[in-house]
């Protein structure tokens, strides 16, 4: 939240304008109060097997990523690899997200939006594929992402940003709901079949994303929808 970033970082002073001018000329106290930056929350603390197990559930929407430290104020890039094997699941997050190609083979997107349309994107250079460069989803959308295996490379490399101050909560969908809303999208539901059935019993977890380029990680929850 903004409001806890500001709590950690300002000072508060409190006192009119002759107390201060006194207390700055003579260097004894006329009743001005002063209040330090607030003292950040503990962040909860994951055993070695919540993390190891956590970690393996974060495999099944980032297969392969790296957070950068960025150069826009107020968030940091993600680079995200994925490959035949190791496609991205049905997830979404509360924040909308622009997805841009990077490298390797066209990425496709599909997307399920909070008003039960479907739409797939192509993310890529070549436009006689209808290939773009980027695109973006608005939020709540979930999302699912395969390569396309079009250039023969082997994988696609897409990118997103990650705001500062944001819960980091990603949302997974039941499968069940999801062919209610999208009877015709069976087979590309069948993407996140495996996860999904992980969170039929509306299981949470706590997942956290950290590189070298932070200075403490980033949390994120996996939630049931």
């Amino acid at each position: 939240m903004i409001l806890s970033q500001i709590a950690e970082k300002s000072i508060g002073y409190s006192s009119s304008i002759n107390a201060a001018f006194k207390e700055l000329l003579t260097g004894k106290s006329y009743g001005a109060e002063t209040q330090g930056p607030a003292d950040p929350e503990a962040k909860p603390q994951l055993t070695h097997e919540q993390k190891a197990k956590q970690d393996k559930i974060m495999q099944q929407f980032y297969p392969n990523y790296m957070v950068d430290s960025g150069i826009r104020p107020g968030s940091h890039p993600m680079y995200l690899t994925i490959d035949k094997d190791h496609p991205s699941l049905l997830h979404t997050v509360q924040y909308g997200q622009s997805w841009m190609y990077s490298i390797g083979d066209a990425a496709i997107v599909h997307c399920f939006t909070q008003n039960g349309q479907y739409y797939k994107v192509r993310l890529g250079l070549d436009k006689n594929k209808d290939e773009v460069h980027g695109f973006y989803a608005d939020p709540g959308t979930f999302i699912a992402i395969e390569t396309a295996e079009n250039n023969g490379v082997g994988f696609s490399q897409i990118s997103t940003e990650l705001p500062d101050g944001n819960d980091g909560a990603i949302y997974v969908p039941r499968k069940d709901k999801l062919l209610q809303l999208f009877p015709a999208q069976r087979d590309i539901n069948e993407i996140g079949v495996t996860v999904i059935r992980l969170f039929a019993i509306g299981i949470s977890y706590s997942v956290s994303i950290s590189c070298a380029t932070f200075t403490k990680s980033r949390a994120l929850v996996v939630i049931l929808s």
